[in-house]
């Protein structure tokens, strides 16, 4: 843990970097938090993504409570796709039907208080704890989170039980690290790339006898919670959880998903080959900081806090740059383990880059080349895990809380001024320009995957950096 005299240190220095967060003004950050709390809870969510979920809970709700373990089998393309593990499935089903039990106006909510709000409280909590408050509040204020808890998906709880594992390990306690990371990986199986990293630690720490320990409670865990699911389902739980997976085309800010943006759904052709080009890359780039790290620990009598928390935010940084899924969601994933390990110079770099991230890359290339200009156009959008065309205004509708609407109009009721009510619709004729953008679609995403990677690689660079400065310590 941080000593008390490392702590005052880095407070110190903090206030020259985040002064906001230490004067007078921090009463107006706070506000400012609980603002894009609020409208971050309510504007709406990605519907894309929640009505596979709802689907899920559809089938529950016809057959029964113990047909959750036959999730798998019983959807069915092209209403229902499962493409999660077990965790994320128990998870969601669970969560959704404790919001039937609430009005509908409020489920948007209950939904992403459970699955986002308290997750991230408990990762502000362990920040707090271990770099104090002020560097707490840069984690409800980062973007990336923010941006989870609009769209509503899994992310955070991930980084939750990333974020844990990583303490776990390097307080020694072995079997709840394995228990975080057994969990992680069961709710998006891409986790699964910090165990050989925290197993390295564990064994140089306490040899091999707790390394296998902590391989074999991982792997129970695991075992134990998928078994039921595979049993039930047999194959159809391989093909939605392995198979889909490993046969998607590549997508969002990967490399790789250059020739998705261009071919859309010519990628075909050349899907099963880019599915094995990708890996060489990423192995290469993967084995070699993995090795790096072991090296690097040999030489070490022993290691911080920070050295273990900046090592895995690589393990996870490399995995986004390099894999052919370069989900934009997952950079919440590191962004606790960061905020942990980062002295005060570096943490401001690091909240721009990751801001500049979700300003420059995640909005232009979701909301407003997803979603927005071809809905605006009338036009279906490209959907790359499905190889296929939605309609674009379609998804747009069901993505915005039209409770909101009906608010303001129950307001409007009582007001003495009237409220003129601009309803989904009506916005998207009033940006008609925007569906110009069209036309330039695939140029725009070709660069704003080149933006991805370079602010991906000054994020790694400063991880690095951060990295060779504690090896000095």
């Amino acid at each position: 843990m941080i000593s008390a005299k490392e702590l005052s240190y880095d407070r110190e220095r903090c206030y020259k970097e985040f002064p906001s967060l230490y004067n007078k003004q921090r009463k107006y950050v706070v506000a400012l938090i609980i603002a894009l709390l609020a409208a971050s809870l309510v504007i709406g969510w990605n519907y894309y993504d929640i009505m596979w979920w709802v689907s899920w809970y559809r089938i529950v709700e016809k057959h029964g409570p113990q047909s959750i373990f036959s999730i798998y089998k019983l959807c069915e393309a092209p209403s229902c796709k499962a493409p999660y593990p077990p965790i994320a499935v128990i998870t969601f089903v669970s969560v959704y039907a404790l919001a039937m039990l609430a009005p509908y106006q409020v489920r948007y909510i209950i939904l992403k208080l459970v699955l986002v709000v308290i997750p991230a409280y408990i990762i502000f909590r362990i920040i707090k704890r271990y770099r104090g408050s002020e560097i707490a509040m840069l984690w409800l204020l980062s973007l990336p989170f923010l941006q989870i808890l609009f769209a509503l998906q899994f992310d955070v709880l991930l980084a939750l039980f990333i974020l844990l594992s990583t303490i776990y390990t390097w307080h020694g306690e072995y079997r709840k690290a394995a228990i975080s990371t057994a969990i992680a990986t069961l709710i998006k199986p891409v986790a699964a790339v910090i165990a050989p990293l925290h197993l390295i630690f564990i064994y140089k720490k306490n040899g091999a006898k707790k390394a296998l320990e902590y391989v074999a409670i991982a792997v129970a865990v695991g075992m134990a919670i998928t078994a039921p699911f595979l049993f039930a389902s047999g194959n159809s739980f391989i093909e939605n959880v392995i198979s889909f997976h490993a046969s998607r085309p590549p997508q969002d800010a990967s490399p790789w998903a250059i020739a998705t943006f261009v071919l859309e759904s010519g990628i075909n052709m050349y899907n099963s080959l880019l599915n094995k080009l990708w890996m060489i890359p990423f192995l290469i780039a993967y084995l070699s900081t993995f090795l790096g790290l072991f090296t690097i620990l040999k030489q070490k009598p022993s290691f911080s806090l920070g050295f273990l928390a900046v090592s895995t935010s690589i393990s996870l940084i490399l995995t986004i740059t390099f894999s052919k899924i370069g989900n934009i969601n997952y950079v919440v994933w590191f962004v606790p383990t960061s905020l942990m390990a980062f002295g005060c110079a570096n943490l401001k770099k690091f909240y721009i880059i990751t801001s500049l991230i979700v300003l420059l890359v995640s909005i232009p290339m979701s909301a407003i080349f997803l979603y927005l200009a071809p809905a605006i156009s009338e036009k279906p959008t490209f959907i790359a895990e499905d190889i296929g065309y939605w309609d674009a205004r379609a998804l747009l509708m069901q993505s915005i809380n039209y409770y909101i609407i009906y608010a303001i109009s129950i307001i409007q009721q009582y007001s003495l001024s009237p409220i003129r009510i601009l309803t989904p619709s009506d916005v998207l004729d009033s940006i008609i320009y925007m569906a110009s953008l069209i036309s330039f679609k695939k140029i725009i995403l070709v660069s704003l995957v080149i933006v991805m990677q370079m602010l991906l690689m000054l994020l790694l660079i400063i991880h690095f950096r951060s990295l060779y400065g504690e090896t000095l310590c």
